[in-house]
């Protein structure tokens, strides 16, 4: 539900006794200067009523409202992401989530802007009744937002030390109280800048975070960690995480080899997403070939080129591999938007990919920004025909289980007739993206109304 400046009470009370809202228990708050509160405490604090189990908030105003949620509400808090719209006041926000980290008894998912960090919350974290409503806390993601996110949403953070310290200590104080119980640890993507007095507050950080894992080595399932955390070789390549599942990556060319001894010490995953800001080395997918084909549900890479090249010669990826994953669900290839497209059919098109999946295992697929070059995404350079319309909808009536497919950015993947045989026979499918695929008309796209789409809920063209 959507906080509106106007809620009548009777729209509170219907979507109350509504059992599909119940079971979603999303509360957004996002403007609380209006009287929806005096009507959402009628709704919540009756005696006669039962108030939302599990109910997550997400607040994007923080301006000394919080303390306006009515206790009723915060109780039953579970998820509790706490986001900034603007500048804020230090003095408010310490006082703001004080009140909510002290009224959520049930909270076992915390969601934090970093901005949040660097006004300074360690002295909340330091308070004793927020330590013993965290002390179960399960997932804690540590949000990047605002004006410092550039395009390729990496938070730069080049505070002076004042700054640094705030985090630090905010850091070290969770470090404290989460121990032995974290399940999943998501960072933003951070890139510090700074002078040297700077940086070793900013070495400090990551240190800190070193020790968070490390003290939960044992329950850590999930965590998201990017760019300057991987140059730490010696900590985090060492590092080893029993029931890791869940790793998602983003790196330079210079931390593959950082990435791949981590990778080596955790053969348990089973959903792995890297991307790489340069091109993806070979002994990269070597690791991932030889040590995660059995196991792996889902891979999604990223990077600029997936050819490197070693001494002169150019290194090329046998995508084959892919065919030998027997547990694997979910597959994405990206290739971020750039001016250089050269190469990919060097090295494998489209086609070549779709022939190496186990296509009829697969429940999402996302091939993004492939085949942009004068070949195609169905042709490559040693064959100056593309397949006929025959041959391509063949390959694609194979992914039987289908339920998501992506070909953003995929320039001449979909035309109509592919487009029409996609909502006609490929019925397992319920999203469906196609922005950018120049091929299609605007005709094409209309006729997916009356083709028997009815299955596809989510079509983005």
């Amino acid at each position: 539900m959507k906080a509106c400046r106007q809620v009548s009470r009777q729209f509170l009370e219907m979507i109350e006794t509504h059992k599909r809202f119940k079971q979603s228990q999303v509360i957004l708050f996002r403007n609380q200067e209006s009287p929806f509160f005096k009507d959402f405490n009628f709704v919540l604090m009756d005696p006669d009523r039962i108030c939302w189990p599990g109910v997550r908030i997400d607040v994007f105003n923080l301006r000394g409202q919080l303390w306006k949620i009515p206790r009723a509400i915060l109780h039953n808090v579970q998820l509790v992401s706490l986001i900034c719209s603007e500048k804020i006041c230090s003095t408010l926000v310490g006082t703001d989530i004080y009140h909510v980290l002290t009224s959520t008894p049930k909270i076992s998912h915390l969601q934090l802007d970093i901005e949040l960090l660097v006004s300074g919350l360690h002295d909340v974290f330091g308070c004793t009744p927020v330590q013993d409503n965290l002390k179960d806390l399960r997932r804690l993601d540590i949000v990047g937002r605002n004006n410092r996110c550039n395009g390729n949403n990496i938070y730069r953070l080049s505070y002076p030390v004042t700054c640094t310290y705030h985090i630090l200590k905010s850091c070290e104080q969770l470090a404290s109280i989460l121990q032995c119980r974290l399940e999943s640890l998501r960072i933003p993507k951070l890139r510090f800048y700074g002078e040297e007095e700077e940086r070793r507050e900013i070495q400090s950080i990551q240190a800190t975070i070193m020790k968070l894992l490390q003290q939960n080595h044992e329950t850590v399932r999930e965590i998201s960690l990017h760019l300057d955390f991987w140059k730490q070789d010696d900590d985090i390549g060492a590092l080893k995480l029993p029931r890791l599942k869940i790793l998602t990556v983003t790196i330079d060319k210079a931390e593959q080899e950082t990435l791949e001894h981590f990778l080596v010490h955790h053969e348990s995953l089973e959903e792995i997403e890297i991307a790489v800001r340069s091109a993806f080395g070979k002994n990269l997918f070597d690791v991932i070939q030889q040590r995660f084909c059995p196991n792996l549900k889902t891979l999604h890479l990223k990077a600029k080129n997936f050819v490197d090249s070693v001494r002169g010669r150019v290194q090329t990826v046998d995508w084959t591999f892919l065919g030998t994953m027997t547990q694997l669900r979910d597959f994405q290839l990206s290739r971020p938007y750039c001016n250089n497209n050269a190469n990919w059919e060097a090295y494998g098109n489209g086609r070549r990919l779709l022939e190496s999946l186990p296509r009829d295992q697969l429940e999402r697929l996302g091939l993004r920004g492939i085949g942009t070059g004068a070949a195609g995404f169905w042709r490559s350079d040693e064959v100056e025909t593309e397949p006929s319309l025959s041959i391509r909808l063949d390959l694609l009536g194979g992914f039987r289980n289908l339920r998501r497919l992506s070909f953003y950015r995929c320039r001449d993947a979909v035309d109509d007739d592919v487009m029409r045989f996609i909502v006609t026979e490929m019925t397992s499918l319920e999203e469906l993206e196609v922005s950018h695929c120049s091929k299609l008309s605007d005709a094409g796209i209309r006729g997916t109304l009356d083709d028997g789409s009815d299955s596809i809920r989510n079509l983005q063209g």
